[in-house]
């Protein structure tokens, strides 16, 4: 039987697809329950994480692919302790919770691992290419609910240069 792809690889084989409705139709048909959580969890910004922005201290995993202790299939449904305002996301104290997100990205293959990190620092957009909040919205229309909006200061900007 074929390994399963991880969830990095999907994210990876889907951006060098020929076109946006290729990607989308791609990442549809590689849907699965983890993939959506790392797509909600790095576009919608109704997802608030409750972890400190940045990479923790954690020991990389070096394992070739496939060896590795654990995968993002198995772990997503962690990531409800890491959210603001769910029920442990809250009450948990910040020292468990954070060994707890530790010990996730110390199960993980370090692709995933750092594919994790990106979605936690909201910082999967540019990371593969033409996987986009739109392409996201495009192939799975009720998953992003809130997008945050362009920075004020540059929409200040762009308007008076086009009105220029």
């Amino acid at each position: 039987m074929a390994r399963k792809k991880m969830i990095s690889e999907i994210l990876e084989e889907a951006s060098k697809q020929e076109s946006q409705v290729a990607r989308g139709q791609y990442l549809k048909d590689n849907y699965s329950v983890a993939l959506i959580t790392v797509l909600k969890g790095g576009f919608d910004d109704t997802v608030q994480w409750n972890l400190p922005e940045g990479d923790p201290p954690y020991r990389k995993d070096d394992a070739p692919k496939g060896f590795e202790p654990s995968n993002l299939y198995k772990k997503t449904k962690l990531f409800k302790h890491f959210v603001v305002g769910s029920a442990t996301g809250n009450t948990m104290s910040a020292i468990k919770r954070e060994k707890l997100f530790i010990d996730v990205l110390e199960s993980l293959h370090v692709d995933e691992a750092n594919l994790v990190l990106a979605m936690k620092d909201k910082k999967l957009t540019g990371r593969y290419k033409g996987i986009t909040v739109k392409l996201v919205r495009d192939a799975f229309p009720d998953l992003i609910k809130s997008v945050a909006k362009a920075d004020p200061v540059k929409q200040e900007k762009a308007t008076k240069t086009q009105t220029a």
